[in-house]
């Protein structure tokens, strides 16, 4: 797990000695990325307004979140499937749709259209760099800047190594969402360090935590993953079932989705643990609002991330801010997870050591509130979204002037 203390030069990015340029500045990405930003989406929006001329995003596809964006100032272009062969712009509009056609099968065999398609309707607004905002679509920001003529960033948003071309001339940062990719990257492709920074996601972090602060009432465990197979939740519930034998009550809220759900609800039944666990949906699905998040989160007391983290998570973050104590599964490639200071590690898949952990949190109410504020101390010196915004206005001019 890599110190952030120890790679100051990554905060702070060195001016250049040539005049500042101000950018206009296009986002790339889809729902599962937008995602993966959640309520940080909006506060990047708004702090970024201030800091560059103009601000748009091309969202590949409809998502819920773009309703969270400020629009206007913020310009918002879709991409949808739609029977009308052709689009049209207005240059003034805030809000842009383009049609992609009726089908998917067009862009798979005529790829060229559809980047120039995308290219030919961000052009209109006459931006000076695209900003992938993951890897996922770092090959599409390289297409369309070099139709453009613009250079781009990419943030990666993947915890484990992958391999993409950057040896683009174009790509003027590759921001990395933790240190320990960062170091994957550097030594792999030596010649890119100078454009590797680390850039993590910021949040909003409240004074005070807000784990075990009720006066009185049941201590609530919660945890936010996928309901599938592999993803360590069988674990979780047959530690609250051990728990319960040793005379602890807690409820435990599963958020999520997904093909497990109907075996791990059997599985809850034969424990006899009904009225302790309860499944329920993602937060961002059950409330209609950008910090859905913190305001679900801070009626919980203990957050467990059950698996190993090997993509940007919001939850986990919102979690920590928010002053939940945390119990996560090998944390050694994330930033966020200092074990015994921001959170207890625990072997993936461990059922006695989730158990100890779980049993040391809830019987000592002010070890568990000390560790939920180191882990917010953390986050106010690494993670708050104004660092983010001015790392990234930095990273824009040094990009603009590459």
């Amino acid at each position: 797990m890599g110190n952030l203390s120890t790679e100051n030069h990554d905060k702070t990015l060195a001016d250049d000695s040539g005049p500042a340029k101000s950018p206009w500045v296009v986002f790339l990405a889809d729902h599962e990325v937008l995602r993966c930003y959640g309520p940080v989406l909006k506060r990047l929006a708004v702090g970024l307004l201030d800091e560059v001329n103009d601000l748009s995003i091309l969202s590949l596809g409809p998502s819920k979140f773009l309703r969270y964006v400020p629009s206007p100032p913020v310009r918002l272009i879709t991409e949808t499937r739609s029977h009308q062969s052709d689009f049209r712009f207005d240059i003034t509009a805030r809000q842009t749709t383009i049609s992609a056609g009726q089908s998917a099968l067009f862009d798979k065999l005529w790829p060229h259209y559809r980047l120039a398609r995308l290219a030919n309707s961000i052009s209109l607004y006459k931006p000076t760099l695209l900003h992938a905002l993951s890897e996922k679509h770092a090959h599409l920001a390289q297409h369309i800047s070099k139709i453009l003529g613009i250079n781009y960033v990419v943030s990666m948003l993947a915890i484990d190594s992958i391999s993409l071309a950057f040896n683009d001339p174009r790509c003027g940062a590759i921001l990395c969402s933790n240190s320990a990719l960062a170091r994957k990257i550097r030594h792999n492709q030596p010649h890119l360090a100078s454009r590797v920074h680390i850039q993590p996601i910021g949040t909003h972090v409240p004074d005070e935590p807000c784990c075990f602060s009720r006066p009185s009432g049941t201590s609530v465990i919660f945890c936010c993953s996928p309901l599938e197979y592999g993803y360590g939740l069988t674990t979780l519930i047959n530690a609250l079932k051990r728990l319960s034998q040793k005379g602890a009550q807690p409820l435990l809220f599963l958020s999520g989705h997904g093909s497990a759900e109907h075996d791990l609800f059997q599985q809850v039944k034969q424990l006899s643990l009904q009225n302790q666990v309860h499944f329920i949906p993602p937060p961002d699905v059950m409330l209609s609002v950008s910090d859905a998040y913190q305001v679900v989160l801070r009626e919980a007391d203990i957050f467990v991330q059950p698996q190993p983290v090997r993509f940007w998570q919001p939850e986990l973050l919102e979690a920590m801010s928010v002053g939940n104590a945390v119990v996560a599964a090998d944390g050694k490639n994330n930033d966020l997870i200092i074990d015994n200071k921001t959170a207890l590690s625990v072997p993936f898949q461990d059922e006695q050591a989730l158990t100890d952990s779980l049993l040391r949190l809830l019987q000592d109410h002010n070890y568990a509130c000390s560790l939920a504020c180191s882990a917010q101390q953390h986050l106010r010196k690494h993670f708050l979204v104004s660092h983010m915004i001015s790392q990234l206005t930095n990273t824009y001019r040094q990009a603009l002037q590459t």
